[in-house]
């Protein structure tokens, strides 16, 4: 065993060793003169040659070189784009054995994080779809490896951009729409700086998209742009022109040029109307399958005229979806095109005793503190980062008889547990898989008062 303080491995060293796990973003774990080396791009079951990158303190991460023994659980991946794109790095696993590890890394971060020693997790709902299931992509602008303007996906461990032209995550028509905006964008439109082209294809019916540039863009080009593009891609519905200043990935953009069109969703027994930027999941049928646990956990209707707090609501879909058995809703939202979409929905769905809070968790929390209604059962879907520690502290202080947590990141939700013991304690978990071919993994986590 390698001394604790000083770590035999050094950068450039080249291993081969058998890779015994997954973690939770996907890389391969195996061991190396033994340390603990996370090899991207590897399977378990494989052993592979590896060239180490950076060495920490009791571990070290590594670039595949040559799989020199496939895993039994090993298949042909299936996309034209594989080994370059960088978004769907386990297509190459057997989809049984994908659900297989997502679990064990739900398991794995609430008995290491949350130190819960026999986890109450009740087996991974797998997708109904394992292919085409995405509703909304982001498409990045960028430079190809021959240095031309590119719009596409990231390549794996890189800034440059794969022109995916096969993409098997989603429809067709999103396809379509791509090569479309391909051309209109390395044609009139080049003198447009784009940052993203974002596509959504909900399952209630139309696609809409959305092009996110740098400031300089006058309104009259989303116009343009519109109609270039529907006569293009037959199919799209709606378009939007929005502007970006700051840096990074993030395909938001923060003023709305021009937009036409609606942008509907239907999940479950609801129909929702969604702003062009709203946040929802990327996966309809499997999203049903999440909601329906969480309903199933907040168990609405073993209270009398319960209330409900929807926290980071979003268009309200959670909260109107749980709303049938529900006495009072009260949802929290801090983006103002979100709650005007939660109050269109609730008013277009009639759901009575539906009300939104407009702000971030911690302010709105704290106000409903001091006015209620105290509410039976709280649900929160927060980002990935989980939940702030002064919102655990007010949800604690709330003390609402049950607590279901809605994650996609199993290792804030285990932090999230842990700090909001010993007032509560983790009922059940139910992993539900919105992202095949990937390592992300949803959770639905119950929690009650002690």
């Amino acid at each position: 065993m390698a001394d604790a303080l000083v770590n035999p491995v050094v950068p450039g060293d080249m291993c081969e060793l058998s890779v015994d796990a997954l973690v939770s973003d996907g890389r391969g774990l195996g061991r190396f003169r033994g340390v603990a080396v996370f090899v991207d791009g590897a399977l378990p079951g494989q052993t592979v040659r590896a060239r180490i990158a950076a060495v920490r303190k009791r571990l070290a991460e590594a670039e595949l070189v040559e799989v020199v023994a496939p895993s039994p659980d090993e298949r042909a991946a299936p996309c034209p784009h594989a080994g370059r794109c960088g978004g769907c790095p386990w297509q190459a696993l057997d989809y049984g054995r994908q659900l297989v590890w997502k679990e064990r890394i739900v398991r794995d971060a609430l008995e290491r994080v949350a130190k819960v020693p026999e986890p109450p997790l009740l087996p991974i709902l797998p997708s109904p779809l394992a292919w085409g299931y995405r509703n909304k992509m982001e498409f990045a602008f960028g430079l190809s490896e021959d240095g031309e303007r590119a719009i596409g996906l990231r390549e794996r461990g890189s800034r440059r951009i794969v022109e995916v032209t096969g993409c098997l995550l989603q429809t067709p028509l999103t396809m379509r729409v791509l090569a479309a905006a391909r051309v209109l964008m390395n044609g009139p439109f080049r003198d447009v700086e784009g940052r993203f082209l974002v596509v959504r294809e909900p399952r209630a019916g139309g696609c809409f998209v959305e092009l996110i540039a740098a400031p300089g863009v006058e309104a009259a080009v989303g116009e343009r742009f519109a109609a270039a593009l529907r006569e293009a891609a037959e199919g799209v519905t709606g378009v939007a022109l929005s502007v970006r200043a700051a840096a990074g990935d993030v395909a938001y953009g923060e003023r709305t040029l021009y937009a036409d069109g609606q942008l509907e969703e239907r999940i479950g027994h609801i129909r929702l109307r969604l702003g062009h930027n709203a946040f929802f999941q990327v996966n309809t049928p499997a999203a049903e399958l999440l909601y329906a646990e969480a309903e199933r956990f907040a168990a609405l209707d073993t209270f009398d005229g319960p209330v409900l707090w929807d926290v980071y609501g979003g268009v309200g879909s959670i909260g109107l979806y749980m709303a049938r058995h529900a006495g009072r809703v009260v949802g929290i939202e801090a983006m103002p095109g979100a709650v005007r979409c939660a109050r269109a929905n609730a008013r277009a769905l009639g759901v009575e005793g539906y009300r939104v809070e407009q702000g971030d968790a911690r302010s709105v929390l704290g106000r409903l503190a001091k006015v209620g209604p105290k509410p039976d059962v709280v649900v929160v879907d927060p980002p990935r980062a989980g939940l702030d520690a002064t919102v655990v502290r007010q949800l604690t202080d709330a003390i609402p008889a049950r607590l279901v947590c809605v994650s996609c990141n199993p290792a804030t939700l285990a932090r999230d547990v842990a700090r909001l013991a010993p007032a509560y304690r983790l009922a059940a978990a139910r992993p539900v898989d919105l992202f095949p071919q990937t390592p992300h993994v949803e959770t639905a986590a119950l929690l009650e008062r002690v």
